[in-house]
C-alpha cells in the first residue's frame, strides 16, 4: 500500500478549491501533467482561469493527454476539443506545450507514437484523475487482465450510458493511457466531489488491486491524493 492523502469536503467547490491550491504549491515550471476532462474538473478548471498564480504556473506546464475517442457518437465534442475549449485557451497555453492524442490517424499506430513519446518526455510530475461508475481511470476499462502502455478499448456498456444514454447501443472505442504508465506517475490527484461514487471509491482505496475495478491500482501508488465527498 502506498501514501494515501485524503481530503473530504461536502461542497464540490471547496474540493475543487482544495486541489487548485494543491497544485499550484506541488508543480513547477516544465513538468509535465496528464488532466482529465468531464464534469469532474469543470470546477477546478474555472478557478484556475480565475486564479493569476495559478494562469502563470499552468502557462509554463507541458501537458499529455490521458485519453480520446477513436469515433466519438455524432455531435459528441472529442476530448482534445474540450481541453483546448475548457483549458488550453482560456489560459493562452503555447501549443508547444500540448501533446494531444490524434484520434483520426491508425489507432494502432498513434498508441505506439504516443508510448515513444511517453518514454522521451515522461513519466509526468502529476496525473488528474477522475473516477468512473465501474472504476475505470481514465479509460482503462474493467477487465480480466490489463494491456501496458497505451492501447485501444471498447468501452464498458456502463461507460457509453453514463456518458451518451442515446448512444446505449453503440459501440464506442477510445485511446487510453495505460495503468502502468500512470502508476510511473510521480503524484496522482484522484478528483471524486459524487456522493454516489463513495462505494466503489472506498473499494479501489481498500485494494488489492482487481483488474476488474481498475481504479484499485491506486491502492499501490506511492503518492495519492484523494478529493472526495
Amino acid at each position: 500500500m502506498g501514501r494515501i492523502t485524503t481530503i473530504r469536503e461536502s461542497d464540490p467547490a471547496a474540493l475543487a478549491d482544495r486541489l487548485c491550491q494543491d497544485l499550484r504549491d506541488h508543480l513547477q515550471p516544465e513538468d509535465l501533467v496528464c488532466i482529465p476532462t468531464g464534469r469532474s474538473p469543470e470546477l477546478l478548471y474555472r478557478l484556475v482561469e480565475n486564479d493569476p498564480v495559478s494562469i502563470r504556473l499552468w502557462q509554463q506546464l507541458r501537458y499529455l493527454q490521458l485519453d480520446e475517442y477513436i469515433f466519438p457518437p455524432s455531435g459528441i465534442e472529442s476530448f482534445r476539443e474540450s481541453l483546448h475549449r475548457q483549458v488550453f485557451e482560456p489560459l493562452e497555453i503555447s501549443p508547444d506545450r500540448i501533446h494531444s492524442i490524434e484520434a483520426t490517424t491508425d489507432p494502432e499506430a498513434e498508441t505506439k507514437r504516443l508510448d515513444t513519446l511517453f518514454d522521451e518526455i515522461g513519466p509526468p510530475r502529476a496525473v488528474i484523475l477522475g473516477l468512473g461508475s465501474n472504476g475505470h481511470i481514465a479509460f482503462n476499462e474493467p477487465c480480466d487482465a490489463p494491456r501496458s502502455g497505451y492501447h485501444v478499448v471498447d468501452l464498458s456498456p456502463m461507460t457509453i450510458h453514463d456518458n451518451f444514454p442515446e448512444a446505449a447501443h453503440e459501440k464506442i472505442r477510445a485511446i487510453t493511457i495505460g495503468l502502468d504508465q500512470l502508476q510511473r506517475s510521480e503524484r496522482i490527484y484522484l478528483l471524486v466531489p459524487q456522493q454516489e461514487k463513495a462505494q466503489i471509491l472506498d473499494r479501489c482505496l481498500a485494494g488489492p488491486h482487481d483488474p476488474q475495478i481498475p481504479a484499485s491500482m491506486l491502492h499501490e501508488h506511492p503518492d495519492l491524493h484523494v478529493y472526495r465527498y
